[in-house]
């Protein structure tokens, strides 16, 4: 994750809804959308004007400015027919048409018929869905198992989570057992390690699953309880507190830590370095940008180029890359128009040169060689 200012709008996104990934991943992602040539009109792939990652076996693809699927062998298993759709998460895929969205199973199934203003992902079972200014949740299928009566509302990242309805707010599971939040709250976020956080006053705690206070709102943000800690923010300043309420690592650091690989990144005088989570500052703070830790590395930039480093601050994968794009223990790296992969020890795997890529998903990446995109496996060879 790229480090950046936390804003109230982040708060408010992340309260809603669950997000995941590495900035840099997203940010290619994004980059997507744009117009995929394919030159060669005998090409497998050369019918879609756009191709995605390959996420929990499928891929979105777009032809005619319509979306639909394709399996590892490149059969079309959802035809393109949407007007926009996300990745098959939990076994459905949320799809658009008419700016209305609803969910296909893995044969292209309607689930839940395109009737909804909005919806996100499923988790743990359950989407959200919002209808007429209202939230409620579906079922897998696609039953509304709580009601589309929810003033707001937040995803299930655990088995109980939260909602508010006619000015009051509750704690509920996923048969609409509810218990009434007795604390004068403005808003509440989902629970994760078994805690939510609460704001009450213009400040920010956290309650357990019985709705009890267990740390008291003092804070200007508390962010998802993760292994035991968590992110709070006081006087635009950020550490971590722990379970107990406990300040673990002190407030110190002007950008935002995120434990990854056991290690944050943290930020002074626009300046990066990381701690382990006892607090102590484990690579000094001397770069000029740095992403999380994954898979044992984290990507740094000097001189506005990308390298690696370990561990310990040790440079593994020297900073001469525009790009790096990391994962499943495969680097995708990018220098001067040229692409090619290599393994988190700095070896080039495929003799391949590609014109452009983006990183492995799902045991596939997707290349871009003599203007024409396609998919290959861990060994180089391309799928179909």
């Amino acid at each position: 994750m790229n480090i950046k200012k936390i804003t109230v709008a982040l708060l408010s996104l992340l309260a809603m809804f669950s997000g995941c990934g590495h900035g840099s991943t997203a940010k290619r992602n994004s980059e997507l959308a744009q117009n995929l040539d394919q030159e060669q009109s005998n090409d497998p792939l050369s019918a879609y004007q756009h191709l995605y990652p390959f996420k929990n076996g499928f891929a979105m693809v777009v032809k005619d400015k319509k979306y639909g699927f394709i399996d590892k062998k490149g059969n079309i298993t959802i035809p393109c027919q949407y007007d926009n759709a996300h990745d098959f998460s939990n076994g459905f895929a949320m799809v658009q048409k008419n700016e209305k969205y609803g969910f296909v199973d893995v044969t292209g199934k309607e689930i839940a018929s395109l009737k909804y203003d909005f919806a996100t992902d499923f988790q743990n079972g359950r989407a959200m869905v919002k209808l007429d200014g209202k939230w409620g949740f579906i079922d897998e299928k696609g039953m509304e198992i709580i009601p589309v009566t929810c003033d707001s509302a937040s995803d299930f990242m655990e088995e109980v989570t939260a909602i508010k309805e006619k000015g009051s707010w509750f704690i509920v599971d996923k048969v609409n057992n509810r218990k009434p939040v007795r604390h004068n709250c403005t808003s509440l976020s989902s629970f994760n390690d078994g805690l939510a956080s609460i704001e009450i006053g213009g400040k920010s705690g956290c309650i357990d699953k019985q709705g009890n206070i267990v740390i008291q709102p003092k804070y200007n943000y508390v962010f998802f309880f993760s292994d035991g800690l968590a992110m709070v923010e006081l006087d635009e300043k950020h550490g971590f507190i722990n379970r107990k309420g406990e300040e673990v690592i002190p407030l110190l650091y002007d950008g935002y830590p995120d434990f990854k690989d056991g290690l944050a990144a943290v930020s002074l005088n626009d300046k990066y370095g990381f701690i382990d989570k006892a607090g102590k500052m484990v690579i000094p703070i001397q770069y000029s940008n740095v992403y999380s830790f994954y898979d044992g590395l984290g990507r740094v930039s000097i001189e506005h180029k990308l390298g690696c480093i370990d561990k310990k601050g040790k440079i593994v994968i020297p900073p001469v890359y525009d790009q790096i794009q990391v994962g499943e223990g495969i680097l995708g790296v990018i220098a001067n128009g040229k692409a090619q992969f290599l393994d988190i020890k700095g070896n080039v795997l495929f003799p391949e040169v590609y014109e452009d890529l983006y990183g492995f998903s799902d045991g596939v990446a997707l290349v871009k060689q003599n203007g024409v995109w396609f998919y290959i496996d861990k060994k180089g060879h391309r799928l179909f």
